[in-house]
């Protein structure tokens, strides 16, 4: 029940939330956004996807009314260093959508507050970027990044002295919403309607654990740009500062900061005053991490020669795979650079530019970094995702295959980001229909299942893949209560359903406890695989999602499911099934995939 203040409220709501605002928050930012999360949904969100429409027309009557509620997140942990973790929500499509349309009608005015251009807050803030944030995952080539880059660490170290490095002390886990929405609301005329939904929309993604009570502190970290974007608008007032006092000559990417100075003294004013301003706001500088370093220092701190050279010689090989040449001299020169920086001090971006080897290594698919991955996978979170990105490239080997079971069943696998890239690396490893090791996988999947709800997800995925009907059946009826409580966890349930065609009985009971559970995500996706077999003839905007990948990617096992799901339903005619199997099949490689499929072909087409 609301108050009649909702009816001028709602009058501000409809003019934010229109058709195509939220239709252009979902295909520009939050569709590659939920796909860019460190669990993925197996059913890709499909079913909001092809639904968008009719969820766009619900979301906006719920908002305008005021009926509109948020949704369960789902809370992941990301190990940081020695066990400790940090806590990351994915939002649901829903909430993640008027979040992001939110902060599309806030951000040109907030970002036309900015008062230095010399301080960026996320990946899809366009220009420089700090080189401390920068890999491979960045979707900016360094071959454009670089010039910015040199030009700001060499004119620091040649120009002046020192270099100054410091960052804020869990900036994110300390931000108070009071302190938060006060600056925010301060700079421009905001509607109190929106900032309201927003910080609704925000505390409901705050990690709430024993029934706690909110704190009104920790802003959540997601994989969208609302929390960076009010976390970078806090921060305008110490750019200000900085700007100042360094007559623009400084660099912040979110809470790190770089600036130069003359002498140490200057360097330990300017820290000085900067802690005291932050402190206002209920936050400090990061001692541990405060360095004032003269410019011989900065070099070996940032290793921009490292860098430099490894950019060079990255464009050296695109040239030459260009034009189908061998690329075996640079194969030696990056082995050989590679010892030499093993001597360097493992001090600043050295773990970071070990990234880059292991990124530069897959590049040009060499297997001479194996040695360390055990050591690293155990000792050094920062580096797992890329070792695994690695030895995703470099496909199934034995050595390999033990490396990463290992690392996945010890005790150094602690959080749900490590556990799901394993076995999602497990799930794009390419092997024979025939192997043995189909049953290693499955064996792997059905000691990790009961461990924790994300090592649930892995194990449903790896399951699907390498597994049988039985094996799927047996790891869903043991751990019920994972997926009967949370609405993400009886999506990915609801989404290997196709997978069980020849016991009928217990698909349907599975379904039944989705019902029963009161799981309405599931049962959408329930729902939408449905529809696809029902649909007659099949959309050609379904058929596309089928029968399109990009370049050199693998098909991926969500589509898989969809595309088993298809394909088995005896709805469609003959033609078009037949048709549908040659098309996805001229699309995948996997040989395990290959042989599903033509299972689907002999039993259910003649």
């Amino acid at each position: 029940m609301n108050t009649p203040r909702q009816v001028e409220r709602g009058k501000e709501f409809k003019n934010v939330f229109t058709k195509p605002n939220i239709k252009n928050a979902w295909k520009n930012y939050v569709r590659q956004g939920l796909r860019s999360q460190s669990v993925l949904d197996l059913h890709d969100y499909l079913d909001f996807h092809r639904y968008h429409d009719e969820i766009a027309d619900s979301l906006i009557n719920q908002i305008i009314e005021g009926d509109y509620k948020t949704k369960n997140n789902y809370i992941i942990k990301m190990e940081k260093k020695h066990g400790v973790c940090r806590h990351l929500p994915i939002p649901s499509p829903e909430d993640a959508l008027v979040l992001q349309t939110i902060v599309e009608e806030l951000a040109p005015d907030i970002k036309a507050n900015e008062p230095s251009k010399r301080a960026y807050y996320s990946r899809s803030h366009t220009g420089f970027k700090s080189e401390a944030n920068i890999d491979e995952s960045f979707p900016y080539t360094w071959l454009e990044l670089w010039p910015e880059f040199q030009k700001r660490i060499y004119e620091f170290s040649t120009s002046y002295n020192y270099i100054v490095i410091t960052d804020i002390a869990n900036y994110f886990d300390n931000i108070s919403f009071r302190h938060l929405r006060n600056i925010v609301s301060s700079l421009d005329k905001f509607s109190e309607s929106l900032i309201d939904l927003m910080f609704l929309l925000l505390e409901s993604l705050v990690w709430r654990p024993d029934y706690l009570p909110l704190t009104g502190v920790g802003l959540p970290q997601i994989n969208f740009d609302a929390p960076r974007l009010l976390a970078h608008a806090l921060l305008f007032e110490i750019d200000r500062y900085m700007d100042g006092q360094t007559e623009g000559e400084f660099v912040r990417w979110m809470d790190d900061i770089d600036f130069p100075t003359d002498n140490v003294d200057r360097g330990k004013k300017i820290l000085s005053d900067l802690d005291e301003l932050l402190l206002t706001r209920g936050i400090r500088l990061n001692l541990g991490k405060t360095e004032i370093l003269s410019s011989e220092q900065a070099k070996e701190y940032f290793l921009p020669d490292e860098n430099r050279y490894l950019t060079v010689l990255k464009n050296s090989i695109e040239r030459k795979k260009s034009s189908s040449r061998s690329i075996s001299h640079e194969r030696m020169l990056l082995k050989k650079r590679f010892k030499n920086f093993l001597k360097k001090k493992r001090i600043g971006r050295w773990e970071k530019v070990f990234a880059r080897y292991y990124s530069m290594a897959g590049y040009v698919e060499d297997d001479f970094l194996t040695k360390y991955v055990s050591e690293q996978l155990n000792s050094k979170p920062g580096l797992r995702i890329s070792i695994v990105r690695y030895y995703t490239i470099l496909g199934f080997s034995k050595r390999r295959f033990k490396q990463l079971k290992e690392f996945l069943l010890s005790d150094h696998c602690i959080d749900d980001v490590s556990t799901f890239s394993v076995c999602k690396c497990f799930v794009e490893w390419e092997i024979s229909h025939k192997s043995k090791y189909r049953a290693e996988f499955v064996s792997v999947a059905k000691i990790i299942s009961s461990r924790c709800p994300t090592s649930f997800i892995g194990a449903i995925w790896i399951i699907s893949k390498y597994g049988n009907e039985n094996d799927l059946i047996d790891i869903i009826n043991k751990n019920s209560t994972k997926w009967k409580n949370h609405s993400f966890v009886a999506r990915q349930v609801a989404a290997v359903t196709p997978l069980i065609i020849n016991d009928i009985d217990t698909k349907n009971r599975i379904i039944d406890e989705i019902t029963k559970s009161g799981q309405l995500d599931a049962l959408r996706v329930i729902s939408n695989l449905s529809d696809l077999r029902k649909s007659l003839p099949m959309a050609s905007v379904d058929k596309m999602y089928l029968t399109k990948i990009g370049e050199n990617k693998p098909y991926p096992l969500s589509k898989f499911i969809i595309a088993y799901n298809v394909i088995a339903n005896d709805s469609l005619s003959i033609t078009e099934r037949r048709n549908l199997f040659l098309e996805v099949d001229a699309l995948v490689n996997d040989k395990i995939y290959k042989d599903k499929l033509k299972g689907i072909i002999l039993k259910h087409l003649p």
